[in-house]
C-alpha cells in the first residue's frame, strides 16, 4: 500500500466537506471507496447534532477528472505510490 495525499477542489470537496486526507491505497480506483468510508464516518457524527443534514453521493471515478502529481490520470488501474498527491477536480459543466 502507498500513502498518499488526496486533495479535493470544486463541488466534490463542497459536498463532501472533505479538504485533504491522506490515505493508504493501492491503485487510483481505490480512492473512491476509501474516501466514501471517510465520508459516511464524518456523516454519521455530523448526522447526531443535525438530524435534518442531507448525506452526500457516493464518489466514483465518473465524478471527478484526477491529477496524479501534477499530471491528469485517465487509468484508474494506475499504481501509486509513497508520498504521492492526488487531486480529484469536479468535471466542468456549464451552460
Amino acid at each position: 500500500m502507498a500513502k498518499v495525499t488526496v486533495k479535493l477542489f470544486g463541488v466534490l470537496r463542497m459536498d463532501t466537506k472533505l479538504k485533504a486526507e491522506d490515505i493508504d491505497i493501492d491503485k487510483v480506483e481505490d480512492i473512491f471507496n476509501s474516501l466514501n468510508l471517510i465520508v459516511d464516518e464524518r456523516f454519521e457524527e455530523n448526522k447526531k447534532s443535525n438530524p435534518l443534514l442531507p448525506h452526500p453521493d457516493k464518489l466514483s471515478f465518473k465524478d471527478a477528472v484526477i491529477f496524479i502529481n501534477g499530471e491528469r490520470c485517465a487509468k484508474k488501474s494506475k499504481k501509486l505510490s509513497d508520498g504521492d498527491e492526488v487531486w480529484l477536480l469536479s468535471p466542468a459543466s456549464g451552460g
